[in-house]
């Protein structure tokens, strides 16, 4: 029984291997084609992005697209040939606007700044681990700071508020301070007499 089941198994698999892929799912190659584009545009891997075929055409395919990390979500239009002629952002902050160096990381949510980018390292003074915060709705860059060598929760924005209170907030403070020169101080130890 299990010799059939697994020759059945293997001849399908050899059958669909030699099958183009539009006859194995149709769109398939549509998907992938604005799969890619989208990836190329937000800079992300194919596993952060839902695309899906919402209609077909005698022209080609309508599809909808989500990029998870950002929350962005669109559409494209991908021709017979394999063309993206119309590729739109519906929802969400658009590829130019969060475009990441190499310090700088996405944070979602944060109260009163919505979704920022936060780029790390721009200098440390005293105690002070200095770091930028850039809100996507405003792409206006804000020097906030966190005392990497005190508490987890030391977090200080533009204005030198304390806004580590709230843990949406701090959520930054690991990756501020994953490279900062100011390391943690030491817990007190009584000294000996």
């Amino acid at each position: 029984m299990f010799k059939r089941f697994s020759f059945l198994m293997s001849g399908i698999s050899a059958v669909l291997m030699t099958m183009p892929a539009g006859a194995i799912a149709p769109g398939a190659d549509k998907i992938g084609a604005c799969g890619s584009f989208t990836a190329s545009k937000y800079r992300v891997s194919g596993n952060q992005l839902i695309v899906k075929i919402s209609q077909r055409t005698a022209y080609g395919y309508l599809l909808d697209w989500s990029v998870k990390p950002y929350g962005a979500a669109g559409y494209c239009f991908v021709t017979n040939a394999n063309q993206t002629t119309q590729w739109v952002v519906r929802r969400g902050p658009r590829p130019e606007t969060i475009a990441l160096g190499p310090n700088e990381k996405l944070f979602s949510n944060l109260p009163g700044y919505g979704d920022v980018v936060v780029n790390r390292g721009q200098s440390a003074t005293g105690d002070k681990q200095y770091f930028l915060v850039r809100p996507i709705s405003t792409a206006r860059s804000l020097t906030w700071y966190a005392r990497c060598g005190n508490n987890r929760d030391q977090v200080y924005d533009a204005s030198g508020q304390y806004v580590g209170y709230d843990a949406r907030m701090s959520v930054m403070f690991p990756y501020v301070c994953e490279f900062s020169p100011l390391k943690p101080n030491p817990p007190l130890r009584p000294q000996p007499k």
